[in-house]
């Protein structure tokens, strides 16, 4: 039995992870970033069934609030890389 076997893979799956969180993150960020600013935002199936929400969703202060929440999720997903770059700096991934 191989004691290092176990231990290079499981730093290599945190990378995975890692890497598949920043890639939701700048996702998700971008999404919320320009989704309140298109016609589907005000057109869909959601406000046909509850008319009344509607005045909240079209204010243009909480279009904001979501854009900002868009740019919260770039920027982490963004501190997330130099961590990443970070790590594979100090525990030499690139063999």
């Amino acid at each position: 039995m191989n004691p290092d076997r176990g231990r290079s893979r499981a730093p290599t799956f945190v990378l995975v992870k890692k890497i598949i969180y920043i890639l939701y993150s700048i996702e998700v960020g971008a999404l919320l970033l320009w989704l309140p600013w298109l016609r589907f935002w005000e057109n869909n199936y959601l406000l046909y069934q509850y008319p009344q929400i509607l005045p909240v969703v079209s204010n243009p202060f909480f279009k904001g609030f979501v854009l900002g929440l868009g740019i919260v999720n770039i920027l982490l997903g963004i501190q997330e890389i130099a961590n990443v770059r970070r790590l594979l700096r100090h525990n030499n991934f690139s063999r």
